[in-house]
């Protein structure tokens, strides 16, 4: 059975570090990987190694020193405590998941936009080739009628 970070039936700190991994990303919508966070984490002046955070991940460690919770919790914007208390862990997941929700929905709107804006521009633009058309009718109209008055 596995340890549990605040001794509930919530979450292991495996399963929260897991959560961070999946939930929180790079840049281009890529997760990161052990590497990557722990250069991040080595360079802002915590060292730790990549097979170090893997095993936390994993579940095979689960008693890390506070520094390195610390610098996790920095890494990946969540506050420390998310670490080890039940209620803050719960806000936390509820918060990354409308984020991640909204970044998808940016995506399908950008999406979208590339899909449908080059159509919408040439509908615009032959919507006023039309309109330009009307108004010479109109015009030549209005103007046989003043010749006739």
């Amino acid at each position: 059975m596995s340890t549990h970070v605040d001794g509930s039936a919530g979450q292991t700190l495996a399963q929260r570090l897991d959560n961070l991994f999946l939930s929180v990303r790079r840049p281009d919508g890529r997760e990161y990987s052990h590497r990557e966070v722990a250069e991040a984490v080595t360079a802002a002046g915590e060292p730790i190694s990549h097979s170090y955070i893997g095993q936390l991940r994993a579940g095979d460690k689960d008693n890390p020193t506070i520094k390195h919770l610390r610098a996790l919790a920095r890494f990946f914007g969540v506050p420390v405590e998310y670490f080890t208390n039940e209620e803050i862990a719960t806000d936390v997941d509820r918060e990354l998941r409308m984020l991640t929700a909204l970044k998808e929905l940016q995506i399908k709107t950008v999406s979208l936009r590339r899909t449908l804006l080059p159509e919408a521009e040439r509908s615009l633009a032959e919507l006023a080739r039309i309109v330009e058309v009307i108004r010479e009718i109109e015009m030549a109209q209005d103007g046989e009628r003043q010749s006739k008055e």
